[in-house]
């Protein structure tokens, strides 16, 4: 990846990083909350009225995923193979 490439994905993702923060964390509360419904882990539904506080609910579950992942996805993310991608024409 050129410098000019990797500069041109930093400001768009700057530009869409609300749009992406909001789908990241929706995205990771209803994959809990399936997680909880599928193996009954609120069988005495503890967290019946805060399911319905989405907001708190999905902002608390958030925080609380980006504090038992955020150095280990960083250090996935910064060991990880960066794929070759070619946008041009490949002749058969």
């Amino acid at each position: 990846m050129t410098s000019k490439q990797e500069q041109k994905i930093k400001e768009l993702l700057e530009k869409y990083n609300d749009v992406l923060l909001i789908s990241m964390k929706l995205a990771v509360a209803e994959d809990f909350t399936n997680l909880l419904i599928l193996n009954r882990d609120d069988a005495d539904f503890e967290l019946k009225d805060l399911l319905k506080e989405k907001e708190q609910f999905t902002t608390h579950v958030m925080k609380e995923f980006l504090k038992l992942n955020s150095s280990s996805v960083t250090n996935k993310l910064s060991s990880m193979d960066e794929p070759i991608i070619s946008l041009g024409k490949q002749n058969s």
